[in-house]
């Protein structure tokens, strides 16, 4: 039997769209259309599934009382931040994740003959040094911008970190298409096919998800389990009630192809944007950093000068310069002119931090200050996941915090599923809760069929996180400061299993 080749840009997803999922069997297919130029150049997509996810943002409430540890409780802020995302057809997505594949190896050749190829470090691979497969992530971004800042901390330095305005719905159609033929042939235009696939972007078509379940949700395709045979599956439609049901239902798609094209064409809605493309695609991230070409050689050009001589990166639409502090002012008008004149992007001043970094009391110090009056603020240096104060450097609280809220709602959701779920016990099922949120699920490694190795990984929790991060930052903080951090999750685990125990236990009498 012939074995099926494998193809780093062919990734199988499984979330309910219009179709059906693509599978290990449909990778002969996949290449026959894909990788022919001619076929892409007539393709006809499918409209994208829209979502809107809100984040939650909390803030500091300024009228309450201090907690036990001398700080303010935070509240829920009135209007969370709201990101549009776009899902293409499995097929389709197929097709951007080839083109991103493609157009990510030419964008790194190209970076490897710029003075900025270790400054842009989203979305792609960048190799640890002596690691041959191992990849850097933002652990070790973060930690190369905070030994930066230390390894000259014999200056007096300002660090600057913004970001750009809503950066993938701003990007310029025209700049991004000039970037895209350029990066492909060094030419001014695109061939067919990969016109065919920036107009699929530009002139976005799409359905929104919630107006599509209620079209279908009382025949939303499923995938179970046989009764006799547990490793064969079937596919049937059923009802489901609510969108947020999906998943504990295995559904696989809202319709099939055929039957959206016949009966639900009336849901489809286009962009009348001039400007953006749609995130959430494969090929979303790579374009955007080929869209910074320009920018990113400019600012480069500039921190590499006799009179700074400081530190760049860019993580997607987040970027930070370290710079002298008399460079501090021009650095700030420099930044924001190269992204309006140069990219056609912008960024506020309300998205601008300034810290100082400097040497007090014999400490080397750093803190945020006023852009305008230089007043000091109480805040410390925020990167990447990471703040750093100059001292040390530790993940930011907020990351604990989510961690928290998602370990509150897993119980509460468990004690739910117990008490009223027909298909489950009278028990809580506690591994699962123990996988997620504990030390105990949270080792890294291959996941095992019986004696056989399989493609699939346990990616362990966020306890893997906060443990590869301790490893990467221990020896820049001398000490074990951000494992200690998480010394309180055992004890918080505990309380949540001990009281939902309580509570299933007195329901159930």
């Amino acid at each position: 039997m012939k074995k099926v080749e494998e193809h780093p840009w062919i990734k199988f997803k499984k979330y309910p769209h219009i179709g059906f999922p693509l599978e290990r069997k449909d990778i002969s297919k996949l290449e026959g259309y894909i990788m022919d130029d001619a076929k892409i150049a007539k393709h006809s997509f499918l409209p994208f599934l829209h979502r809107t996810i809100f984040q939650r943002k909390f803030r500091a409430n300024t009228e309450g009382l201090l907690n036990k540890s001398k700080k303010r409780t935070r509240v829920k802020a009135i209007r969370p931040k709201a990101r549009e995302i776009y899902f293409a057809s499995h097929f389709d997505a197929q097709i951007y994740s080839y083109y991103s594949y493609l157009l990510s190896k030419k964008y790194n050749d190209l970076l490897k003959t710029k003075s900025f190829d270790k400054s842009i470090v989203a979305y792609r691979k960048v190799e640890i040094e002596g690691k041959k497969n191992k990849h850097k992530c933002n652990i070790d971004f973060a930690l190369e911008t905070f030994q930066f800042i230390k390894d000259n901390n014999d200056r007096e330095l300002t660090v600057i970190v913004a970001d750009v305005t809503k950066f993938f719905d701003s990007l310029d159609h025209k700049i991004l298409k000039q970037k895209w033929a350029e990066v492909w042939n060094g030419s001014k235009t695109l061939p067919k096919d990969h016109y065919r696939v920036y107009k699929s972007l530009i002139d976005m078509r799409y359905v929104n998800e919630n107006l599509l379940f209620r079209n279908y949700k009382d025949r939303i395709w499923i995938k179970t389990k046989t009764e006799n045979n547990p490793k064969k599956a079937r596919i049937r439609q059923k009802p489901i009630k609510r969108k947020q049901f999906l998943k504990d239902n295995n559904a696989i798609a809202y319709c099939d192809k055929t039957e959206f094209l016949k009966n639900s064409l009336h849901l489809i809605s286009k962009t009348t944007k001039t400007k953006g493309i749609p995130q959430g695609t494969a090929l979303s991230a790579t374009l955007a950093n080929i869209y910074m070409l320009d920018f990113d050689k400019e600012v480069q050009d500039y921190i590499d000068s006799d009179a700074v001589k400081g530190f760049y990166q860019r993580y997607s639409d987040d970027l930070i310069i370290v710079v002298p502090r008399e460079q501090q002012v021009e650095a700030i008008k420099r930044i924001r002119s190269l992204v309006k004149d140069k990219a056609k992007l912008e960024i506020h001043a309300d998205k601008t931090k300034v810290y100082h970094f400097q040497h007090e009391q014999g400490k080397f110090k750093g803190y945020e200050i006023d852009e305008v009056t230089g007043v000091k603020k109480n805040k410390t240096l925020e990167y990447l996941g990471f703040e750093y104060n100059g001292q040390r450097a530790l993940i930011k609280t907020a990351g604990y915090s989510k961690f928290n809220r998602s370990m509150k709602r897993a119980f509460k959701r468990a004690i739910s599923l117990t008490i009223n779920a027909d298909t489950t016990d009278d028990k809580i099922h506690k591994n699962s809760l123990f996988k997620r949120f504990t030390y105990k699920g949270a080792k890294r490694r291959q996941i095992f069929n019986g004696k056989t190795k399989t493609t699939r990984y346990d990616w362990g929790n966020y306890l893997s996180y906060v443990e590869k991060a301790n490893v990467s930052f221990n020896e820049f903080n001398d000490g074990n400061q951000i494992k200690r951090q998480s010394r309180k999750s055992w004890g918080r685990f505990n309380e949540l299993m001990s009281g939902a125990l309580e509570k299933v236990a007195r329901v159930k009498r």
